[in-house]
């Protein structure tokens, strides 16, 4: 199979120039700040200084774009690199994005800070799905790894989430992930096996190797040896990743804003989309086949599920 015919299946288009028109999905940092210092993230690296959080300008403009696109836009993952529940305006976001017709609204959190009032303001904001990342099952294992969280609180929150959505929201999907790594290893069937138990059948359950940060991860052990991959990378062909400043980065891996396209602040979506220097590049590049040639994406695998993802659904 060609490379533009393997796209084509993988993000189900027509053409496959259709890519070009708007993109299908999104990562979308609100807030470039966490609470934890987990061991297998570089958030060390990346934590700003400064004003943390996106301004209602960017969001603004980026959202009106979103929502006049809503026939495109598949999902709007309202988190990247931080912690989204830092950012008390999240639920008022969620709701101008459902309200403008936005179909799938999610993200990612640790859930340190998902008390009761804050899961139903959750919920009652429109939010689609929402994915906690628990890498283990024993409090040992979890708290060496998310340096700075507690287990019994994290486990509780999650616990609560879920009987709240059964009895109010029953429509959320609610999705847990393991970041598989050496020092949980032993524990993935138990924990998969948990997850699965208490949550009910739209919900899913995975884990996913660790990853190197687009080799910039610091004593970076792999769990698993890839093969080399031929294929190009899905996301310059589907995903724009919008930072908190409003910078286009081109893989979500880039914490460092090496390779940035534009600011939505001053250019619009579609023109950073079709115009960007870097996507341009980077989809030509993995067009050829090439993708391990280059040092930001050698022996990434970070959207090769195939390889890197067990599920337990």
């Amino acid at each position: 199979m060609d490379n533009i015919t393997f796209l084509k299946q993988k993000l189900n288009l027509d053409k496959f120039e259709d890519y070009l028109r708007f993109p299908r999905y999104y990562e979308i940092e609100t807030v470039n700040a966490c609470n934890a210092t987990c061991k297998m993230c570089t958030v060390n690296k990346w934590q700003t200084n400064g004003n943390p959080f996106m301004s209602d300008m960017v969001f603004r403009k980026m959202a009106d774009e979103l929502i006049d696109n809503r026939d495109i836009v598949r999902t709007v993952n309202l988190s990247r690199d931080g912690e989204p529940l830092l950012d008390r305006k999240l639920e008022e976001r969620i709701t101008y994005l459902k309200e403008g017709g936005i179909n799938h609204i999610t993200f990612s959190t640790n859930a340190s800070l998902l008390t009761k009032k804050r899961a139903l303001s959750l919920m009652k904001s429109g939010l689609d799905e929402i994915m906690f990342s628990i890498d283990g099952l024993k409090k040992e294992t979890f708290e060496k790894i998310r340096t700075g969280l507690n287990f019994e609180k994290i486990m509780n929150n999650v616990s609560q989430f879920i009987k709240l959505r059964d009895s109010t929201v029953p429509s959320v999907k609610i999705r847990v992930r393991m970041v598989i790594q050496q020092d949980n290893l032993a524990e993935i069937e138990e924990w998969g096996k948990y997850w699965r138990s208490i949550l009910q059948k739209q919900d899913s359950v995975h884990a996913k190797n660790i990853h190197s940060w687009a080799n910039k991860l610091g004593n970076y052990v792999a769990v698993k040896e890839m093969s080399k991959l031929y294929t190009p990378c899905t996301s310059p062909f589907s995903t724009m990743i919008i930072r908190y400043n409003g910078d286009v980065t081109i893989c979500p891996l880039d914490y460092d804003f090496k390779y940035v396209n534009g600011n939505i602040g001053e250019c619009s979506i579609k023109d950073i989309w079709q115009s960007g220097a870097y996507f341009r590049n980077f989809r030509e590049l993995h067009l050829q086949g090439k993708r391990d040639e280059f040092a930001f994406c050698t022996g990434c695998r970070l959207w090769d599920s195939e390889e890197s993802k067990r599920s337990f659904n």
